[in-house]
């Protein structure tokens, strides 16, 4: 029973009900699920977990400032921007463009070495104040190795001159497909390919775990049962 002052009026007496029937309504529901780690999965949702974390963790941002900072630490080159396309499609490939600058190809001792192999010391001096730089211009609408074409910028160059200069851009143009094939095969095996070792050692050092067909689970959403 209810007792209510008379001094209250009816309208208090229904709004009072509702409140205690609001609290007595109120539940928390708390859905469980069994999280597996890798390790403890089935061999057909290892390799959905697997697809998963490639797709969660194998960013292309990732790889494209990887190719970026090799480019600087083990060529010494600044001015090449990394494009490519990895969907096992026609027109699918790895390419650079940009530039070579003057100082990259003869103060550069990383890159010196590649550019100029085969060509004497005093064949690279007749060229010093004429090969101002090599571009990497892009021809296609796709990403590979042969949409691009590299040129050399010259002043006034003799005939002996440009024949060394053509040897330097032969040079170049080896070292650049021998890149581009390099790390398109890298590109495939980051973006899609994954080792039980590196699956787990990458599981363990970020703590993820899976559902039982092998599905990622967000443990934000998640408080661990006492």
């Amino acid at each position: 029973m209810l007792f209510v002052p008379k001094w209250q009026s009816s309208s208090w007496v229904v709004e009072y009900s509702k409140l205690i029937l609001k609290i007595k309504l109120m539940k928390t529901l708390v859905k469980m699920i069994t999280a597996y780690s890798f390790n403890e999965l089935e061999e057909y949702a290892r390799d959905e977990a697997k697809k998963k974390i490639l797709e969660y963790d194998r960013l292309p941002e990732f790889f494209s400032e990887d190719l970026t900072e090799i480019l600087k630490a083990d060529f010494g080159l600044h001015n090449l921007k990394t494009y490519y396309s990895l969907s096992y499609c026609q027109g699918d490939g790895l390419c650079l463009c940009g530039k070579i600058t003057f100082d990259e190809l003869f103060d550069n001792k990383n890159f010196k070495k590649i550019a100029f192999k085969g060509i004497h010391h005093k064949q690279i001096q007749s060229i010093y104040n004429v090969l101002h730089e090599i571009d990497f211009k892009h021809q296609s609408r796709y990403y590979y190795a042969n949409s691009i074409d590299i040129e050399s910028y010259e002043y006034n160059p003799t005939d002996k001159q440009m024949a060394i200069i053509d040897k330097v851009i032969k040079n170049v143009k080896t070292w650049y497909f021998s890149f581009c094939r390099e790390w398109e095969k890298r590109g495939y095996e980051y973006f899609y390919e994954m080792s039980d070792d590196v699956m787990k050692e990458t599981c363990w050092a970020n703590d993820y775990l899976f559902t039982e067909n092998g599905s990622l689970i967000n443990q934000y959403e998640y408080s661990e049962a006492v």
